[in-house]
């Protein structure tokens, strides 16, 4: 990857946005906003980082490899840590961010950021330490995108906080943000969540690229970026489904060994019927052509309700989703299920009853924001202005 860029004496610095890639979600917010104010302000130099890139080894197992490991094979344990850290003042201590993230640091030192977006909770500490040690007068955005709200989040640089709803709002509130700094605007999503071409015509196409029937019910199945969740045996459970027989696509994203677990079950007899995929941009257009889908939830909830489509899912791991998990029951965009016979009646059932599905789409549509991304960018150029040296996202890594 290209190194980070010296800019010039003279030269205004740039907008940073910290993410961290433990799960799609982050990152995708991240690129959102990213794309929502290169387009607003093509003069700006927009810098996404991924600040698992710049930590030294210990940091990166402590908050990458780590936490990643727990959700996937000690959720209890998980559990337990996730419900002390939401009640602290900080995720890890000042010095330990300071001496794991130095190259950071350094980079902010050089480019000197007009302003900061910070997308997880660590990074807005991070970026908290990055105005307060650089760039002071940098105006400071906390990008939320999930349903609830550590105490972490709430730092004194922060200047605005981008949340999900107005009831988190009142959580940020409660835990010390400034009213006044706090805007119920939804998640930042990727522009072609708001642009869709209509349901028939999206789906037309996508089965004509996956050479999938468009008049048969279409199930997508996923499990986020690391393919986590019951996939294989989710995807075995609806092939067998007699009655129904939805043809399927399971998204694998970045899993090259569920990718390779689930075309095994590609046979005679369901050959026609099921696509397994790797990672793919054309996510917008998946969601809109489908009728169901089968799912974790983070980022994909959020996604999934951008698109109207309805989503069935198992009870997650410990944590943020757990939340979301009861949304789909009282927001009626979807069905929460706890195994996986009910998970594959529940499916049977639905696509049987195309009224539901509609009824549940319509739910979906009087919930979604599609313009966070937008707002965020026209905030951020009314704060910082937009008169930088060169209108272009790059991704930062080192």
């Amino acid at each position: 990857m290209r190194p980070p860029v010296k800019l010039k004496t003279g030269d205004e610095g740039p907008l940073l946005i910290l993410t961290i890639a433990n799960g799609a979600g982050h990152t995708s917010t991240a690129r959102a906003v990213a794309a929502a104010v290169s387009e607003s302000s093509p003069s700006t130099r927009v810098f996404v980082a991924d600040v698992a890139d710049f930590m030294n080894p210990v940091t990166r197992f402590t908050h990458v490899t780590a936490y990643l490991w727990l959700v996937k094979h000690a959720p209890a344990v998980w559990d337990r840590i996730d419900k002390y850290q939401k009640r602290q003042e900080h995720t890890s201590p000042e010095w330990y961010y300071r001496r794991g993230l130095r190259r950071l640091f350094d980079f902010a030192r050089e480019t000197r950021p007009r302003a900061l977006v910070a997308t997880e909770v660590g990074c807005c500490e991070i970026a908290a330490l990055v105005k307060r040690d650089v760039a002071p007068d940098a105006p400071l955005v906390a990008v939320n995108n999930e349903f609830d709200a550590d105490r972490a989040w709430v730092q004194p640089e922060v200047d605005l906080y981008c949340c999900m709803s107005e009831r988190l709002g009142e959580e940020l509130v409660a835990l010390g943000a400034r009213r006044e700094s706090v805007a119920a605007w939804g998640p930042p999503l990727k522009k072609e969540f708001g642009a869709s071409r209509g349901r028939e015509v999206e789906r037309a196409e996508v089965c004509g690229w996956l050479k999938l029937d468009a008049r048969r019910p279409l199930v997508i199945v996923a499990g986020g970026s690391e393919g986590m969740g019951r996939i294989e045996e989710t995807t075995a459970r609806l092939l067998a489904l007699k009655e129904a027989a939805p043809q399927l696509v399971v998204l694998a994203a970045n899993n090259a060994r569920l990718k390779s677990r689930c075309e095994r079950l590609i046979a005679n007899d369901t050959r026609e019927r099921l696509r397994v995929l790797g990672w793919t941009e054309r996510v917008p257009q998946l969601m809109t052509a489908a009728d169901l889908m089968v799912s974790k939830l983070g980022g994909m909830f959020n996604e999934a309700v951008a698109a109207e489509l309805p989503v069935v899912a198992l009870e997650p791991p410990p944590g943020a989703e757990r939340v979301q998990y009861g949304l789909l029951e009282e927001w009626r965009v979807g069905r929460a299920v706890r195994s996986l016979d009910e998970l594959a009646g529940e499916v049977a059932r639905l696509l049987s009853r195309p009224d539901e599905i509609e009824a549940m789409r319509a739910n979906a549509r009087a919930r979604r924001r599609l313009d966070a991304a937008k707002r965020i960018a026209r905030w951020l150029e009314e704060k910082s202005g937009a008169r930088s040296v060169k209108g272009e996202l790059e991704a930062v890594a080192v």
